[in-house]
């Protein structure tokens, strides 16, 4: 693509957050997409705040930790959502850590935004996403969570050419206080919006108020960051 997301205290700041209804451009739905070894709940704090915002959302429980099969789940998915909706149906796509990796790959390979193609992923977030790899990583076995060692195959493909493929707009979110994914490993080359956050935690990102700001700021088609491209 060459053009362009304690309980208590958190929740209260998603509720000024909601004061502001979301747009027409928003009302479509979208998919949370968890991490390796992640859940549905991770994004129960998050899904109430787009909730309030108008925004209908899917927790999406992968079926493992292999990212192909997790983005042939995602297709499927997607495919249903279209069906309902009739033509010219869209969703979103807000996803963590690995899931991020999995979104990716529907996007590019299976469908949700390829190139010169039409595109079913209107908006792309990513949240901590190692997109080029985390080189603690390569001690896993390759379907459960080696696909994110920087010198996989997966990764090899997955980033040839064009990392953001399609006319999906690309977002990738990540803080300098995330131990677990580098903020180089989160670049996307390809042309997305960059957002730069500190202290927050790689789990932390699915649940800070500013965040999700950015989140909805994404969703609604404005980049909360800065867009790049190489």
């Amino acid at each position: 693509m060459k053009r362009q997301f304690l309980v208590g205290l958190a929740a209260v700041c998603f509720t000024v957050l909601a004061a502001s209804p979301a747009s027409a451009t928003t009302a479509r739905t979208v998919l949370l997409v968890h991490g390796y070894q992640g859940s549905t709940s991770s994004f129960n704090q998050m899904q109430a705040g787009l909730k309030a915002q108008g925004i209908p959302s899917i927790e999406v429980t992968l079926p493992g930790q292999d990212n192909v099969a997790n983005a042939t789940y995602i297709r499927n998915l997607v495919q249903g959502i279209v069906q309902a909706g009739g033509a010219g149906t869209t969703v979103d796509i807000v996803a963590h850590s690995m899931g991020g990796l999995s979104s990716r790959w529907y996007a590019k390979f299976l469908g949700g935004s390829p190139a010169g193609g039409s595109t079913l992923v209107a908006h792309y977030v990513s949240l901590g996403t190692p997109q080029y790899g985390t080189w603690p990583a390569c001690l896993l076995p390759q379907t459960n969570g080696g696909q994110m060692c920087p010198s996989s195959s997966f990764l090899a493909q997955l980033n040839a050419g064009d990392d953001t493929t399609g006319s999906a707009a690309y977002t990738t979110i990540y803080s300098t206080s995330d131990s677990l994914v580098s903020t180089s490993a989160s670049r996307l080359d390809g042309g997305a919006c960059f957002v730069q956050d500190s202290g927050v935690s790689h789990d932390g990102l699915l649940t800070n108020a500013t965040v999700f700001n950015q989140i909805v700021t994404a969703l609604r088609g404005t980049c909360p960051g800065v867009y790049k491209t190489s």
